[in-house]
C-alpha cells in the first residue's frame, strides 16, 4: 500500500527535476563560449526612458546620476509619470538639470495602470516624436556606474545585437535574494552565450527602437523587460546580458516585501512565457526556441509537478501513520528511508535560506526550493484571478 504514493512522489519529483537537468547541461556546455564586447562604440541617437511612480524619495538622486553618467552621449530624456500621488512630478518640474539633455520631456498619465502600460505609452511617444536609434530604459532606484552606458552602446556596433542588459550590484539584499539573483544573472549570461536570453533586468536595458513594436507589450501583465527582450529576439536579433557592465540598486530587506516582489515577478514571467507558447517549437528561432521552451518548463511545469510530489508525500506519511506497514520488507524500508532523507535535506536547505545560515551546497538547493515556492504562490494567485501587474515597489532603498 505504501508503494503507490511513494512511487508517485518519486515520479513527480523526477519529472520536476528534468528541466533543471536539461537546461543546466546546456548552460554547462556553453560555459567556455566567449561573448566579447566590441571595442568600437555605436554612433547613433539615444533616448533614455525613465518610468516613475511615487519616487519622490530618490528621484533627485536618480536625475543627478543620469546627468553625471549620460550627458556625454547627448541623449534625449523622457520621463513618464504613472499618476504619482507624492511630489515626484513637482521634483521633476523644478529640476535644474533639464538643459543637460538635447530634449527633455515629461509625460503624465491621468490614471495608474501599471508599469507596462506606462512603458508602452512612452515608447509610442518616442517612436512618433523622437525616432531614436536606441532606447535605454531604467528605473528610479537603479544607479549607473561611470562606464555603464558606454559599455552598453558598444554592443550595438554589432548589427546582430538587438538588446543588451546590464548586471545588477544589489545593496542590502537578503540571503535568499542574493542567491536567487546570483543564479539569475549566471543563467542569463550563459543563455546569452548559447543564443539569447528571454529575460533581462528592466532597471538597465538598451535596445534598438526599430526592433520592437510597442503593440507587442501586454499592459495587463508586468515583466515588461522580459516582454521587450523576447519580442526583440523574435524579430531575429540577439538579446544578451553583459556580465561585466553593472548598475547599482537596493533590494528589499524585509522578507514580506522581498517575497511580494518575487511573487509579482514570477507571475509576470509565467504569463509572458505562456503567451509565447507559439514560439516554443518554432525552428525559425534556432536555439532560442529551446531556451524559451526550457524556461517555460521551469516556470510553469516544474512548480505543478512539485505540488504533485508534495501531495504524494502527504499521502505516503498518512499511509504510514494510519496503516500497518511491514518494514521487514527491505525494498520498502530503503525506499521510505531514502525519501525521508531527501525530504529532510530539502526542508533543511530551505531553512538555511529562510534564516540566513550559509551552508554552500544547501544554500544552492534552498535557493531553488524557495524560488519554486514563489512560483507556486504566483500560480495560485493566477488560479484565483488575482493579478499583481500593478506597479509596486519596496521602500527599503528609498528611506
Amino acid at each position: 500500500m505504501l508503494f503507490s504514493p511513494a512511487l508517485y512522489e518519486v515520479g513527480f519529483a523526477a519529472l520536476a527535476g528534468l528541466p533543471y537537468l536539461k537546461h543546466g547541461l546546456d548552460l554547462f556546455l556553453a560555459r567556455n563560449r566567449e561573448l566579447l564586447r566590441p571595442e568600437q562604440t555605436f554612433h547613433g541617437s539615444l533616448t533614455i526612458l525613465l518610468p516613475v511612480w511615487n519616487e519622490a524619495k530618490i528621484l533627485e538622486q536618480k536625475l543627478e546620476n543620469l546627468v553625471e553618467t549620460c550627458q556625454d552621449f547627448k541623449p534625449n530624456l523622457v520621463i513618464i509619470d504613472s499618476a504619482s500621488t507624492d511630489d515626484s512630478v513637482s521634483i521633476i518640474e523644478r529640476w535644474n538639470g533639464k538643459n543637460s539633455f538635447p530634449s527633455f520631456q515629461l509625460l503624465r498619465m491621468d490614471e495608474r495602470k501599471g508599469k507596462t502600460a506606462a512603458v508602452k505609452q512612452a515608447l509610442e511617444h518616442i517612436n512618433h516624436s523622437l525616432k531614436s536609434d536606441l532606447i535605454l530604459m531604467t528605473d528610479a532606484d537603479a544607479f549607473f556606474e561611470s562606464n555603464t552606458v558606454s559599455n552598453l552602446l558598444k554592443w550595438f556596433s554589432d548589427s546582430s545585437i538587438g538588446c543588451v542588459g546590464a548586471t545588477p550590484k544589489r545593496i542590502g539584499q537578503r540571503m535568499e535574494e542574493a542567491g536567487h539573483r546570483s543564479m539569475f544573472s549566471m543563467v542569463r549570461t550563459f543563455e546569452s552565450r548559447i543564443d539569447s536570453t528571454p529575460f533581462l533586468e528592466g532597471s538597465c536595458m538598451m535596445w534598438r527602437s526599430d526592433a520592437l513594436d510597442s503593440n507587442a507589450l501586454n499592459i495587463n501583465s508586468n515583466a515588461d523587460d522580459a516582454q521587450i527582450a523576447t519580442n526583440v529576439r523574435i524579430q531575429g536579433l540577439r538579446v544578451i546580458q553583459d556580465a561585466d557592465t553593472h548598475f547599482i540598486d537596493h533590494a528589499p530587506q524585509q522578507r514580506k516585501e522581498h517575497s511580494r516582489q518575487k511573487v509579482r515577478r514570477a507571475q509576470g514571467l509565467q504569463r509572458h512565457l505562456l503567451r509565447q507558447r507559439n514560439h516554443w517549437f518554432n525552428r525559425r528561432h534556432g536555439r532560442f526556441a529551446a531556451i524559451l521552451r526550457q524556461e517555460a518548463a521551469l516556470h510553469l511545469l516544474t512548480p505543478l509537478l512539485l505540488v504533485g510530489a508534495f501531495v504524494a508525500m502527504l499521502a505516503r506519511w498518512a499511509t504510514i501513520g494510519f496503516a500497518e506497514v511491514d518494514f521487514s520488507n527491505a525494498t520498502l524500508t530503503t525506499l521510505h528511508l531514502g525519501l525521508f532523507a531527501s525530504e529532510a535535506i530539502l526542508f533543511a536547505s530551505w531553512l538555511t535560506v529562510r534564516y540566513g545560515i550559509r551552508i554552500p551546497l544547501l544554500h544552492i538547493i534552498g535557493t531553488i526550493v524557495d524560488g519554486n515556492l514563489q512560483l507556486i504562490r504566483a500560480l495560485w494567485n493566477s488560479f484565483r484571478g488575482i493579478s499583481l501587474h500593478m506597479w509596486d515597489q519596496h521602500q527599503d532603498g528609498r528611506n
